[in-house]
């Protein structure tokens, strides 16, 4: 007969196998969580890779435009030049870089383009379920954790940026946005300059990862100060104000060190043409989500269409709403009062909880409405990420509700872990294709442009949008030759040699008289231009904003350079400066420590 003494024999089994298979250090619980997520990531070392979902060409596509950039000494890249059927694109004035750098350096180590986006992705699997159980653990016990962490890698959402949409860089931004609030949450309970230097560096990695996460995640990470400010009551009021000022500091910093994308982003955002991304599409009065579809269990590798007729799954899941509820009831006061639950925290993200799910929800247009900058978000359903990880922490307050319940830790635990892994099992299986060589080159981007000509960027200099019949460079790619951007269009010569990198060209042309020197690269601010080693003008040619440059009679070196402009050396100058602020931080304490203990 199994009764309470069989279950809990069960349960300290399983904590002595897990102390037995501890390295020195290690935390058992967090272990065990990895070996349950290779179920998640297993698909990632089979064959092939998952090019049929949403982004699956551009999370590859990306990383080969990023090393190309980084190959033709531009260290911190704004220049796609193989976008726009070939013409290039600032992609990354607009699209944050900093997840490229983490799979950029698989690719360093020898990894194939393919290969290094998926160890990337493996990575930020792991430092997002890494920062779940911490920010559990620390309120909720390490076998709470163990679940939490769970809860969020096997999360629809989660795995549909994954599998189904192939969202690189937002997959990045949800796995740091636990650091970012544990950071904050280490700070407000022992306020002090190396914890703001850390929270400062969490926000900062935020905001450099993705574009449009910080705008959905940012108001759970500012939520988190703003609800302690409201339990002002419990702490003095000096300690209030070192916490608020050490806050102050950390955001200062993190903002700071983040301009060197967010200040050329801002300002010249107007010499790109925006609409094209934020219409038809893109239109977030298409996207809402319906309260059917958040309770559902669908599964699809569908698009977001208007209405509820979606392919693609908006769902909570069952076992992560199940146990938010029961975290939710507790935290209003269900439970017992001698149990330390710590109610307050789990009534936030019961909060935040229930925020998100209405602004995804129709019911929130006239909102979205007030709002127009909320219109770059384009897909309500991204707030999907905020829930993924309050979900999560929910699940953590509930099992140590239920725990606290029993007296004491039941093998329920780690039966609940094994079935969250077996119940998500379906959805951990994308669908993966051969890779082709052309997958990992430039081409593969001009074939996805000719097959969503609505995909293709415009600069603010273009007068029509680029199509086949305007880029003679789409035959130079699909022969694999070398690109000849440089031809003279008006006056006669020749152009005797020439050659093109990811952020420079260079064509030595003999001209019988005036020419005009065209490049077929999209002018924008930064190009910049030298004739036989002296600084020349250069100009968009209409209709297309090419550019172009005269030339006198004689024979010329021409060099052209894309280079940092004014308002992108003042983002660069800052967040050197920032990021030496948190330097200091992290310094100055050690040496006040050192000086003590020599004065002793």
């Amino acid at each position: 007969m199994v009764g309470p003494h069989t279950f809990r024999s069960l349960a300290a089994l399983a904590r002595r196998i897990l102390i037995g298979l501890r390295p020195v250090g290690a935390d058992p619980h967090w272990l065990l969580m990895l070996v349950f997520l290779l179920p998640a990531a297993l698909p990632l070392a089979a064959p092939g890779y998952f090019f049929n979902a949403h982004d699956g060409h551009h999370s590859v596509f990306w990383l080969v435009e990023f090393d190309a950039a980084l190959r033709d000494a531009a260290p911190w890249p704004i220049w796609a030049p193989d976008h726009v059927l070939g013409f290039g694109y600032p992609l990354w004035l607009v699209y944050a870089p900093l997840a490229y750098y983490v799979a950029e350096a698989f690719h360093w180590l020898g990894l194939g383009f393919v290969a290094a986006v998926k160890a990337a992705w493996t990575l930020w699997f792991v430092v997002g379920a890494t920062g779940i159980y911490r920010l559990a653990r620390r309120w909720w016990g390490a076998p709470a954790a163990l679940i939490a962490g769970l809860i969020y890698t096997y999360a629809p959402y989660h795995l549909v940026d994954i599998y189904v949409r192939a969202a690189y860089a937002e997959f990045a931004a949800l796995a740091l946005a636990p650091w970012t609030l544990l950071g904050l949450v280490y700070l407000w309970d022992r306020p002090g300059p190396r914890r703001a230097a850390a929270a400062a560096l969490a926000l900062a990695a935020l905001l450099l990862t993705h574009t449009m996460a910080p705008a959905v995640l940012m108001p759970l990470i500012v939520g988190w100060p703003a609800w302690k400010i409201l339990e002002a009551r419990a702490r003095r009021p000096a300690d209030m104000r070192r916490a608020l000022g050490w806050t102050g500091v950390a955001f200062g910093l993190g903002i700071g060190m983040a301009l060197i994308f967010w200040l050329p982003a801002l300002l010249e955002r107007r010499y790109i043409q925006e609409a094209s991304w934020l219409r038809g599409t893109y239109d977030y009065t298409r996207h809402f989500v319906y309260p059917g579809q958040l309770f559902g269990t669908f599964w699809g590798f569908g698009f977001s269409v208007p209405g509820p007729g979606d392919g693609m799954s908006f769902a909570l899941g069952v076992m992560p709403w199940i146990a938010a509820s029961v975290a939710a009831a507790a935290a209003l006061g269900m439970a017992r009062p001698t149990l330390r639950i710590h109610r307050s925290e789990a009534l936030f993200f019961a909060l935040a909880t229930a925020a998100a799910l209405f602004i995804m929800t129709p019911a929130a247009a006239p909102g979205w409405a007030a709002f127009p900058l909320a219109a770059s978000i384009q897909f309500p359903w991204r707030f999907l990420a905020v829930t993924t990880i309050t979900l999560a922490l929910l699940a953590a307050a509930a099992v140590h509700w239920l725990d606290e319940q029993s007296s004491g830790s039941g093998p329920f635990v780690y039966l609940l872990a094994l079935l969250i892994v077996a119940a998500s099992f379906p959805y951990t299986r994308p669908e993966l294709v051969p890779v082709r060589p052309a997958d990992e080159s430039p081409l593969a981007i001009v074939e996805f442009e000719a097959k969503y000509p609505d995909m293709r960027g415009m600069t603010g200099f273009a007068q029509r949008h680029p199509s086949e019949a305007t880029s003679p460079l789409i035959a130079q790619y699909t022969a694999g030759e070398p690109l000849r951007r440089a031809a003279i269009i008006a006056g006669s010569g020749e152009v005797l040699a020439q050659s093109a990198a990811a952020n420079s060209a260079w064509a030595r042309v003999r001209a019988d008289g005036p020419v005009r020197l065209r490049f077929y690269t999209n002018y924008f601010p930064g190009w910049r231009a030298t004739v036989d080693g002296r600084p020349a003008e250069i100009a968009p040619d209409a209709p297309d904003g090419l550019i172009g440059l005269d030339l006198p009679a004689g024979e010329h070196e021409v060099r052209l350079r894309f280079a940092p402009t004014p308002v992108r050396r003042i983002g660069m100058g800052l967040s050197a400066a920032a990021a030496l602020g948190v330097g200091v931080l992290f310094i100055c304490p050690r040496r006040r420590a050192g000086v003590q203990s020599a004065a002793r």
